[in-house]
Parts: structure tokens; C-alpha cells; sequence
């Protein structure tokens, strides 16, 4: 018998042990709020199975009073501490059924009745521990072992649900367990006069755990317990200590293990939250390498945009290159740009691109939807909620687009000033984001660049118009003008010579004038030629160039040698193929005029570094007579060709000597030598 008491006693111990090791640990599941009671639980019943283990072996006389009062205090103690632990294995670790919120009111007569029937059974002659063991085992450890055995059973209905086969069936076990706990601990009681105990008349009593005084109390009364100590014995063979050590056993195997279990449980939902982390982390890197290839698309339309308009586009065509690639990126149905009229008073479209047409609108299409008249007038970007009414976005979309339930628009400004309003439109619920306003402002930059662009082009070709017209007129005064006058002096001084009948004068002078009316003649020629090849812009500068040099050689008789290195484009601004071509004919002009050349060698390079244009080198080179600077009027023409290589951050060289001919080199730089040019002067 002591060697079950030790084991029974090392059983719960151990059971307690685990748990506190568990609770050290530290967990978030709720059973972990539970194991201060069952650790509590098995160190206080384990306790009790040692000090039974003393008792019954007489060895320890002296101090059996001391240890039966420590059982007395032990025994309903932890019966307390198994009924605060099967109350939270029922009701805390997962919600209870509605209807069970009855029970305890149901409940309320019954347990009453029990209770007062327990306390007078301590006024009864039987020695005091005797009612105290059998009311613990009654009132506290039956009810504590059937609510954490029906505890535990929920638990493996609850894994089993979830798929946690294994931790099902450990808590299937340590539910069936705590149950058969609940028979064996707080049902089989020793016998007694009163309770479940006295059912049938007897002429024995014996227990080992009661002494012979408190036997000879009971004898009298006669009376047996149906599931009494002697009731199991007699049907099992076995004492009721060895079926309680072999459930204190199955309840500490079975706990323990699913206490080991709950730690991988754990272990799985720290793994899940690695996982839900790992997730996250790479949708957060999906999602960064989405933003990055969303900006890397915006930059390339950007920088597209700006390539357009710094090559001098035309306006149009920059406009609907802007909402195309606009509603592209935006993945919207409809992109619209509209300008105010000349009066400011009304919208009218200029452009729209939807997923079918991109097409600038010629006639007066007038665009009168509050949401953009407001939001121009109030400088205020719009971007339409969820679920707002349809009708609201009447107007905003063209072709072949169905009814617009998304708009987003923001206003266009020149120099503080609303000139029209830039939107888009889809036809489904999802609205724009914030991110989507700013790009479009954006746009809505690009295009306000573009149309001052091309206000700016307008300007240009009205100076350059007006600054031709001058050159024209100079070349007027100084030649035909001047040849008119000295014609008309000439035709006087025939009038005279003939009245004076001086006819071989008259033939002199008639020579001269011949002579000065074939070099007028031949200034308009040039002039004319002039202006075809300035304004024969469509048909390239090599063309233009190739053109003007054979008809320079029609005219005047010097042959010409174009030498052409460059393939495909090259590379220089509007306004610096104008003045390269002017700069050109202004050489030329100088050797019909003054070299006396009878070849004129013109070699155009593209100098590279890597794969872009750097710069772009001409070269006229005449084998006359040559000329020293001698500030003559000559000069005047030299410099106004170095001022039109400046004023496109050009350079010019001239290079003569007398007798040697004349080198005219000038080197103008590309389109991005220009840009960083300007950038530092900006900085």
C-alpha cells in the first residue's frame, strides 16, 4: 500500500511540476491562465498521497497528529484548487453554448440541498476528517474533475475540427481521464452513515486510512456505501488506492503530454506568424518593385514627353502623345484635356485618347460638367468617392466608353493663370488614389511646358521671321538698292553722253552697267535660293544643304564637293540647324563675292562620345584668293556668323591668309551638350 501512496503522490507532483515548467515558459494560449490552478492542484493532492503513505506506515507516530491535521487542510484544499481548474478548462479556454447559462440557476436548489445536507453531517459523533474527506470528494473534486474531463473533451472536439489529429486524441484521453478521476476520487468515498454513502446494512466496516477508534464510531450504525472502498475491492479485487494511482497516471500522462502538445501548437502558430511575416515581407517587396516599375514607367513617359517638346514637336502631336501614355499608365478608360475659350468663359476639348481612338478635335466641342468648372475655378484637384451618384459625370467621356462611375481631374495653370482642366474617367466603381492626383498634376505640367513650348515656338518663328526680313532688307540696301541708284546715275549720264554725241562713252558705260545689273541680278538669285533652303525645313538639313550646294554651283559656275560622314539624324535643335544653314550661305556668299574660288570643299562630322551625338562639325573651305581681318566691311560678315553660332552656345573659326584660301569651321553641340550646357549656367 505504500508503495501505491508514493507513486499515487509522485503522480500528481509531477503533474504539477510539468505545469509549472510550462507556465515558466510563458504562452499566449488561454489554457496557460489555467496552469497556476492545476500546477497548485497537483503539488497540494500530491502532498496528501505522501502524507497517506506516512500514516499507514506507522513510522512516524509522533507526528501523526500534525500530519493528519495537515491532511484535513490539504484534502479540501486542493479538491478547491481542481474545482477553480475544471471551472476554467469549461467556461475560459472556449465560449460555453448559449444555453448554458441556465445551468447554474437550474442548479441553485440542488447544490443548496447538498451543501446543507453535508453541514449537518458535521455534528454527527463520527470523527471530523471522515465528513471532511467524503464532502470534498463530493462537492469539490467530482464537480472539478467533470468539468475539466468535459473541458478536455471539448478541446478534442475543437482540434479535431481544425485537423490536429494528434492533439485530438490527447485531449480525448486526458478528458476521459479527468472523468475517470472523477469515479474513482470523488465518487468511491469510504463508508459513512450519511450521503450516497449509507444504502445497505452491514455487520463490517474496514478502511485502511481509518484508524481502529474511528472504525469502532462507525460500526454501530451498520450501514455501507454501494461505492464504497470495500464495494470496488470486492468487485475489482483491486483497492480503490490502485485504481487511484493508475488514474493519477493516465490524468498526468495524458496532461502532460498535451501540455507538450500545446507547446508545439504554439511553436506551429509562431511558424504561422514566420509565415504570414515572410508573406507579408514579400508582398511589401512585390509590392515596392511595383511602385519602382510604375515610377520607372512614368520617368521614360516623362522624359519622353520632355524629349518632344525640348526637339520643338509640334504641339498637337506632343498633346496627344501626353493622353495617350496618360490613360495607358492610369489604366483608365477615357483621358480628356480641355482649354478655355478665348473669352475664359467655357471649356472646350482639344484632345481625348480612350482605349480604341486618340484623336485632337477640330470643331467646338464645349465640355460643361460642374465637377470641372468647379474644381478650375477653385483650383482644386478632384477625385470622385466611392458610390457616388452617375449623373454627376454626364459629359466626361467620349467614343466608345460606358457610363463613367470614376473621375479624377486637376486644373491647368500658365504662369498662375487657369487655361483649361486635364481628367480621366473609367467606367468602373474603383476610384483614383491620392498618388494618381500627383502624377496627373504631373501631366498637368507637361502639357502647360508644351503649350508655352509652343507659344514659345511662335514667338521664335515670328523673330526669326522679322530678324529674316531684316537680313532681307540689308541685302536689299546694300546690293540691289545701291545698284538701282548707281543704275539711275548711269541712265543720267547716258541722257548727257548722247546729246553730246559721245557714242564710244556711251558704250563704256553701258558695259558698267551691264555688269552691275548681272551682279544684282545674281544677289536676288542667291537670296531667293536663301530662302527656299531656310524654310525647307521638311526636307532635312543633309537635303536642304545637298540642294542648295548644287544650285550654288548652277548659279554662279564654282564647283561644289559635299562631303557627308553623318548617318541618320543629326542630333542638333531646331533653331541650331537654322543658324547652321544660315552660317552656310553666309560663307558662301563671301566666296561668290570676294575669294575668286574656283572649288569649294564642304565637309559635315558628327563628333560622339560613346553612342551620343556630342557635336555637329561643318567645314567650307575655298581655294581663292584669301584675306586679312582689316575690320573691312568683309568683317561685318564674319561676325554676325560667330554671334549666330553663340546664340545657339556655338563656336565659329575662320582661318585665312592671302593667297591660301579661306577654312570657315563651325562646331555646334547636340541636343544633350546643349541641356547640360544651360544647366550650368543655371547652377
Amino acid at each position: 500500500m505504500m508503495i501505491i501512496y508514493f507513486f499515487y503522490g509522485l503522480s500528481f507532483w509531477g503533474l504539477g511540476l510539468a505545469a509549472s515548467l510550462q507556465l515558466r515558459r510563458g504562452s499566449d494560449l488561454p489554457l496557460r491562465r489555467q496552469l497556476p490552478w492545476l500546477a497548485a492542484f497537483g503539488f497540494a493532492y500530491g502532498t496528501t498521497g505522501w502524507i497517506d503513505m506516512f500514516l499507514a506506515s506507522g513510522t512516524a507516530e509522533q507526528l501523526e497528529e500534525i500530519l493528519r491535521l495537515l491532511r484535513m487542510i490539504l484534502q479540501p484544499t486542493s479538491g478547491l484548487l481542481l474545482l477553480i481548474f475544471g471551472w476554467g478548462m469549461l467556461t475560459k479556454i472556449s465560449p460555453l453554448p448559449a444555453w448554458t447559462h441556465l445551468i447554474p440557476g437550474l442548479l441553485i436548489a440542488p447544490i443548496a440541498f447538498v451543501i446543507t445536507y453535508a453541514s449537518t453531517t458535521f455534528i454527527t459523533p463520527s470523527p471530523i476528517e471522515i465528513p471532511i474527506d467524503i464532502w470534498s470528494r463530493y462537492l469539490l473534486y467530482l464537480p472539478g474533475s467533470i468539468m475539466a474531463g468535459i473541458g478536455f473533451l471539448r478541446q478534442w472536439r475543437e482540434q479535431a475540427l481544425a485537423g490536429l489529429n494528434d492533439v485530438a486524441g490527447l485531449m480525448l484521453a486526458a478528458g476521459i481521464a479527468f472523468l475517470f478521476e472523477a469515479f474513482v476520487v470523488g465518487l468511491v468515498v469510504p463508508a459513512a452513515p450519511h450521503g450516497p454513502a449509507s444504502y445497505y446494512n452491514y455487520n463490517r466496516v474496514v478502511h485502511d486510512a481509518f484508524t481502529s477508534e474511528q472504525v469502532a464510531v462507525m460500526q454501530p450504525y451498520g450501514l455501507t456505501n454501494w461505492l464504497d472502498y470495500d464495494r470496488v475491492l470486492a468487485v475489482t479485487g483491486l483497492p480503490i488506492q490502485f485504481w487511484r494511482m493508475l488514474s493519477a497516471f493516465a490524468v498526468t500522462l495524458f496532461v502532460v503530454r498535451g501540455l507538450g502538445i500545446f507547446e508545439a501548437i504554439r511553436h506551429k502558430q509562431l511558424e504561422e506568424l514566420q509565415d504570414e511575416r515572410d508573406r507579408a515581407r514579400e508582398a511589401a517587396f512585390a509590392a515596392q518593385i511595383a511602385a519602382r516599375q510604375t515610377a520607372e514607367h512614368w520617368a521614360e513617359a516623362l522624359t519622353s514627353i520632355s524629349q518632344r517638346i525640348a526637339q520643338l514637336h509640334d504641339v498637337d502631336d506632343i498633346l496627344l502623345f501626353i493622353v495617350e501614355n496618360g490613360r495607358s499608365l492610369f489604366r483608365s478608360d477615357f483621358m480628356g484635356l480641355a482649354l478655355l475659350d478665348d473669352e475664359a468663359r467655357q471649356l472646350e476639348l482639344r484632345c481625348f485618347a480612350t482605349a480604341t481612338e486618340t484623336s485632337m478635335v477640330n470643331s467646338t466641342t464645349l465640355i460643361d460638367n460642374y465637377l470641372l468648372l468647379n474644381s478650375l475655378r477653385h483650383h482644386v484637384p478632384y477625385r470622385s468617392l466611392i458610390d457616388e451618384p452617375p449623373e454627376r459625370f454626364d459629359g466626361l467621356a467620349f467614343g466608345q466608353v460606358g457610363p463613367v462611375k470614376s473621375v479624377a481631374a486637376v486644373r491647368l495653370d500658365l504662369d498662375d493663370n487657369p487655361i483649361g482642366t486635364l481628367w480621366l474617367a473609367r467606367s468602373e466603381p474603383t476610384p483614383f488614389s491620392d498618388t494618381d492626383l500627383i502624377w496627373l498634376d504631373s501631366l498637368a505640367d507637361q502639357v502647360v511646358i508644351a503649350i508655352q513650348h509652343g507659344l514659345m515656338t511662335s514667338q521664335l518663328q515670328s523673330l526669326s521671321i522679322v530678324e529674316e526680313r531684316g537680313r532681307i532688307a540689308r541685302e536689299m540696301h546694300d546690293g540691289l538698292a545701291q545698284v538701282l541708284g548707281y543704275l539711275n546715275l548711269q541712265i543720267q549720264t547716258l541722257e548727257t553722253l548722247l546729246k553730246r554725241d559721245k557714242h564710244e562713252a556711251v558704250k563704256s558705260e553701258l558695259a558698267e552697267m551691264r555688269q552691275a545689273v548681272q551682279l544684282a541680278h545674281a544677289d536676288v538669285r542667291e537670296n531667293i535660293l536663301s530662302l527656299r533652303t531656310t524654310l525647307a525645313n521638311e526636307k532635312g538639313l543633309v537635303s536642304a544643304i545637298d540642294e542648295y550646294l548644287n544650285e550654288f554651283t548652277v548659279q554662279t559656275r564654282i564647283q561644289t564637293k559635299f562631303i557627308n560622314t553623318v548617318e541618320g539624324p543629326l542630333g542638333l535643335s531646331s533653331m541650331a540647324e537654322v543658324q547652321l544653314v544660315c552660317i552656310l550661305q553666309e560663307a558662301l556668299a563671301n566666296v561668290r563675292k570676294h575669294a575668286q574660288a574656283s572649288l569649294v570643299e564642304v565637309c559635315l562630322v558628327q563628333q560622339a562620345a560613346g553612342e551620343q551625338c556630342e557635336y555637329v562639325l561643318i567645314e567650307v573651305t575655298d581655294d581663292g584668293i584669301g584675306f586679312q581681318n582689316n575690320g573691312t566691311r568683309r568683317s561685318f560678315g564674319l561676325q554676325t556668323m560667330r554671334e549666330r553660332a553663340l546664340s545657339v552656345n556655338g563656336h565659329l573659326d575662320i582661318r585665312s591668309r592671302p593667297g591660301g584660301g579661306t577654312a570657315v569651321t563651325c562646331r555646334l553641340p547636340c541636343l544633350q551638350q546643349e541641356s547640360l550646357h544651360k544647366q550650368r549656367l543655371v547652377f
